[in-house]
């Protein structure tokens, strides 16, 4: 069983938001290398799917729906920081 949202656009926000974070924190000192990286992997996933191979669909709405994910999960990740570093 497979753990999905009713919306497509929030599954991808919610892999890339997870992705992002999980990249930031474990790679602090790249943030600008992982935003590109990610990013053109949201771009290559879309033109993939665009192929007539596939049978699925090409959206540029999924890939700000990357976008977007990748901005939350690295405020997750700054805030997260934030907090574990405040501690004692």
């Amino acid at each position: 069983m497979a753990f999905t949202f009713d919306h497509d656009k929030l599954n991808h926000a919610a892999a890339f938001a997870v992705l992002a974070a999980l990249g930031s924190l474990g790679w602090p000192e790249h943030k600008a290398r992982l935003i590109v990286l990610l990013a053109l992997t949201g771009a290559a996933i879309e033109l993939l799917q665009g192929m007539q191979v596939t049978g699925r669909d090409m959206s540029i709405f999924d890939w700000f729906a990357n976008c977007a994910g990748m901005a939350c999960g690295l405020t997750f990740a700054g805030w997260t920081k934030r907090l574990v570093s405040g501690l004692p």
